[in-house]
């Protein structure tokens, strides 16, 4: 019998060590799931597809196991899509949840101390005023910055260890939150029972038709949205969402956009839906690569960057798929005349 406080942790970050001893003694098998843990897994997936999930705060026993079960059956559901994507938005969204809890609780540095343990980070505590832990610099540096307060440009570092306040050593856990969970998937999903497939294949036609929900949106001029390759297609609608898109994502889609004759105006339109948008520095970025006009990025290097959610496109090139169907649009109008 585990303690409230062992639930709760475990709750709260579903991807630990204790979570899974918990998961482990339930002696669960995937052909008999409680239909509560199934369906508040599909709802773990939307949320993080959706970018809305509220850290929920429980103190009753069968909620708080029930949450703990449903997070790996979460992660087989959404590794049966095999979408890249999709595995960094609910590493994120675990993060994301993992910091908020971190910074809800009353005994904080308590809470932030057990984590790291659990996550088998390697710290000691700072002696010198201002500063909770010293992270050694290796381990520090194998984190993503995706928080720019995180960048070692802004921390104090001295004889190869990072001095972190309780403040950043709560943004460094997030960040190696993520980076266990998204190197946690795809979970194998060979065999999976009949139910759980059916569950799964649903869930996935679902979240292709609300990206195609994004993805209407009306492109003037000679552009076919249509007829865009699945990576295009992927990064237009998360930016037409109002999803921030890394450096080279946009890079690559605006070399595809121009080569297809969007307007750079109307490119600089699109990427005013990015939350950090900076319409002089998209300007001049957008200028340039009209002007180079740029070949787009191979499907090997859209593949290299995680940016590929479909390898069966049997194409070296992004434009190479589009071009493609193009072609195929027009072959129908060919033979009726």
């Amino acid at each position: 019998m585990h303690t409230m406080d062992q639930l709760v942790f475990a709750q709260r970050f579903p991807f630990t060590d204790a979570a899974r001893r918990i998961v482990a003694e339930q002696n669960l098998s995937l052909e008999r799931l409680p239909e509560e843990v199934v369906q508040r897994a599909e709802q773990l997936v939307r949320q993080a597809v959706s970018g809305k999930a509220e850290p929920l705060r429980l103190q009753n026993t069968d909620l708080l196991l029930q949450e703990i079960l449903a997070f790996p059956v979460a992660k087989i559901i959404l590794s049966f899509t095999k979408d890249a994507r999709l595995f960094e938005r609910f590493s994120a969204m675990a993060a994301d949840n993992a910091f908020s809890f971190l910074n809800m609780q009353k005994s904080r540095q308590e809470a932030t101390v057990a984590l790291a343990k659990d996550l088998r980070v390697g710290f000691d505590f700072a002696e010198e005023n201002g500063f909770f832990v010293r992270v050694p610099l290796q381990e520090f540096l194998q984190v993503r910055f995706g928080d720019p307060l995180l960048k070692l440009v802004n921390q104090r570092v001295s004889r190869g260890r990072v001095f972190l306040d309780l403040n950043n050593f709560c943004r460094f856990l997030r960040e190696k939150s993520f980076k266990v969970v998204l190197g946690s998937l795809p979970v194998p999903t060979a065999g999976l029972p009949a139910g759980l497939q059916a569950t799964a294949k649903r869930l996935q036609q679902e979240l292709i038709a609300s990206e195609k929900k994004y993805f209407d949106f009306a492109i003037k001029g000679k552009a076919d949205a249509n007829s865009f390759p699945p990576c295009m297609a992927s990064l237009y609608s998360q930016l037409i969402a109002g999803q921030k898109l890394p450096h080279m994502a946009r890079v690559y889609l605006t070399y595809f956009l121009n080569r297809i004759g969007m307007p750079k105006q109307q490119i600089l339109e699109l990427f005013k839906k990015s939350p950090d948008f900076k319409e002089r520095i998209a300007s001049y970025q957008i200028n340039k690569i009209v002007a180079q006009n740029y070949t787009p990025a191979s499907c090997d290097k859209m593949r290299a960057q995680g940016y590929c959610p479909n390898a069966d496109c049997n194409v070296r090139n992004p434009l190479s798929f589009y071009r493609r169907e193009l072609k195929k649009k027009k072959q129908p109008e060919s033979a009726a005349k």
